[in-house]
């Protein structure tokens, strides 16, 4: 088989532009299986996924994906550049992907490449690490644009959200040395523009808010995905929220003392404001709220509150993803993972369970982690899930 496409994405939830998305890679790749590392139930905003991972895979495949791979926990909510580094460490490490595509505000892919390029220079690090030490009150966007444009003349692409993520992903490629050929899709294409509105393709964050408040969005995703979540909400299993545990936050950041709540991941430069915030707060989105400040964006935020109600330690960005599990996998992707036996450099599970009986150490510690996180999600199900209920799971296969 040809070398496949691979994609790092979240499907949270899929809906219609990631559709369009797929669409547009196999156009272009008529005869190459797309390969997506997706968050497992944790997602980098920091937080949990509006839908469990199995679930979110079963759509992405029902909609053009040929093998779903997990990214698991904490790799999966962390900062943008580690979430971009571990995800591309598992599309290189398999051994049968040669091309990243990604979608982007910017289509000019060597405009992209140019931009990551200057970000991973070492004139851009010294003059960024010298900015910020004499201007700490300067939060990070806006430093790095002001140093970059110092340097290498002003970009919009350090303004958009989408791009700043790919160009994380192009500087993890050169990084990583990995073999991957980025390919850009406009997130909204002239072809999209002229045959629909752009209001009928809304962000993930806008159909989540919508599905939060109780609206219809059905319009939004596609028919075979508005089925699985039917499925889901009658299930008691759809949608799914970290205020759930809510309570359980502000009690632990209310008893932890200051060593044990700075051994968290991006909590230390929180605690004192959190410590003293907490006991005021009705809600998470309160306490997420009350902490954002110019340094602290709300994913910042989430991401160190998560942590926290998992356990990840502070050293969490010092590794990366040992093993990657299978969430699902068509005709394809079984022929991939067929070719991964002997292609890969890093162990590919198709059960939760055998990855917790590792005889590797490193793979143990994180599946352990990233399993123990997973009860805490199933606790959260409008219907709550029972202990251990993931290590059940086995991918969806067709």
């Amino acid at each position: 088989m040809k070398k496949a496409v691979g994609v790092i994405c979240e499907f949270n939830p899929f809906h219609n532009g990631h559709m369009y998305f797929i669409r547009r890679i196999k156009e272009a790749f008529p005869e190459k299986a797309v390969v997506c590392v997706m968050s497992g139930n944790f997602v980098q905003r920091g937080s949990f996924a509006i839908q469990e991972k199995y679930s979110r895979a079963k759509c992405a495949l029902l909609y053009g994906a040929d093998l779903v791979l997990e990214l698991p926990f904490p790799f999966s909510s962390l900062s943008a550049e580690s979430f971009a580094a571990s995800a591309v460490s598992i599309l290189n490490g398999i051994g049968v992907v040669d091309t990243l595509a990604f979608g982007c505000e910017c289509a000019d892919t060597k405009a992209l490449v140019r931009c990551a390029e200057n970000l991973a220079s070492e004139k851009f690090k010294e003059a960024f690490a010298s900015f910020t030490e004499k201007n700490r009150a300067v939060g990070y966007p806006a430093a790095r644009s002001r140093v970059y444009a110092d340097l290498f003349g002003k970009t919009e692409l350090l303004d958009q959200p989408n791009a700043i993520l790919g160009l994380e992903y192009l500087m993890a490629i050169k990084k990583e040395n990995a073999p991957l050929s980025p390919f850009v899709i406009p997130r909204i294409g002239d072809t999209l523009r002229e045959t629909v509105a752009e209001s009928e393709y809304p962000s993930a964050t806008a159909v989540r808010k919508m599905i939060f408040e109780g609206k219809e969005v059905t319009t939004y995703l596609p028919p075979e995905v508005n089925a699985v979540l039917k499925e889901e909400v009658q299930n008691g299993r759809f949608p799914v929220s970290m205020e759930y545990y809510a309570a359980t936050l502000f009690y632990l950041l209310r008893t932890k003392s200051r060593k044990e709540l700075s051994a968290v991941y991006g909590l230390a430069p929180l605690y004192d404001r959190a410590n003293k915030t907490a006991p005021s707060c009705k809600s998470l989105e309160d306490l997420v709220e009350k902490l954002r400040s110019v340094n602290f964006t709300d994913s910042r935020v989430r991401r160190a509150l998560l942590s926290l109600l998992c356990g990840v330690s502070r050293f969490a960005e010092k590794e990366k993803p040992s093993y990657t599990m299978v969430l699902a996998a068509g005709e394809k992707g079984r022929e991939l993972l067929s070719e991964m036996k002997d292609a890969s450099e890093i162990s590919v599970f198709t059960k939760p369970a055998h990855a917790l009986k590792s005889k590797d150490k490193t793979i143990l510690r994180q599946a352990s982690l990233s399993y123990l996180a997973d009860d805490l999600y199933a606790a959260a199900f409008p219907e709550k899930g029972e202990n251990g209920e993931f290590l059940k799971k086995t991918p969806y296969i067709v």
